[in-house]
């Protein structure tokens, strides 16, 4: 199995100044730590290297995240560290609309985080006219009301956006439950009009990714074990991709596949030790 650069105009991993990292499958599987992983961040943390994590879950709060992130191991977790579709639809909000009012379909934690960045939330019976936009995100809590509410003022109009376009979200032993881009295909079923979508893997993920590190698309990398998520992220936004097989994607799909990373790595600790001869060579 050949393993490493697949591109030769691919960056240099020693080189890259902020690494975008998956969770689940690539630095751990639900509450084991996948190896390297502790390493891994924390030779980032000595060097001085940007590093966050990425979800397109937007069900929960990112201090959840940072909360599981601190029980796996890792230190020195904060907020800064967590990016979500959430914050990625937050900053297209604000960079379309001055002082934005939206109709938001989300979980009680997300409409609190909308808030507190300052996006104005309507209530179901809001006049179309008065928004300008409604956002359809994965919502645990969602319900006949909002159903209506989304298709009520999409039929009437308003600009249609959702977080993120998976279909359903694993919760384990094989299980799924519906998921942002299922509960929005309903909605345009109803209403015969689809969403834009933001979170991965779409370029806004890369423009919010961009505008928050400060880095440049050469200097950035996006590491995942999803292909058509992570990967196309990284492809469709220009900045460097690193596929690693310790999670969903194989080996034989990535070559299969029209979706072609930078690198094919066995585990985020093929990462460590380009970064570890770094540090020696330093």
């Amino acid at each position: 199995m050949k393993l490493g650069k697949q591109n030769a105009k691919a960056c240099d991993l020693a080189q890259l100044d902020c690494f975008v990292l998956d969770m689940d499958g690539t630095i751990n599987l639900d509450y084991e730590l996948i190896d390297g992983a502790l390493e891994f961040i924390e030779i980032m943390q000595r060097l001085g290297t940007k590093f966050y994590f990425f979800t397109n879950n937007t069900s929960k709060a990112p201090d959840d995240y940072v909360e599981k992130l601190t029980k796996l191991g890792f230190s020195g977790m904060t907020r800064e560290h967590i990016m979500t579709a959430g914050d990625v639809m937050v900053h297209y909000l604000k960079t379309h609309a001055q002082n934005p009012k939206i109709y938001l379909a989300g979980t009680p934690m997300l409409e609190r985080q909308f808030a507190d960045a300052g996006i104005t939330l309507a209530p179901p019976d809001v006049d179309a006219r008065e928004i300008d936009f409604v956002v359809q995100a994965f919502d645990t809590t969602y319900n006949y009301e909002k159903m209506t509410a989304v298709c009520r003022l999409v039929a009437q109009d308003v600009p249609f956006l959702a977080t993120n376009i998976d279909r359903v979200c694993p919760m384990g032993g094989g299980l799924s439950i519906p998921d942002c881009g299922s509960m929005c295909t309903m909605v345009t079923h109803a209403t015969g009009k689809e969403p834009k979508y933001v979170g991965k893997p779409f370029k806004e993920t890369v423009d919010f990714i961009l505008a928050k590190t400060g880095t440049k698309p050469e200097k950035t990398a996006m590491v995942g074990d999803r292909l058509y998520t992570d990967i196309k992220t990284a492809v469709v936004g220009g900045i460097c991709g690193i596929a690693v097989l310790s999670g969903e994607v194989t080996y034989d799909e990535i070559i299969a596949s029209d979706i072609h990373p930078d690198y094919i790595l066995q585990s985020v600790k093929d990462i460590y030790h380009a970064l570890y001869e770094r540090s020696v060579i330093k």
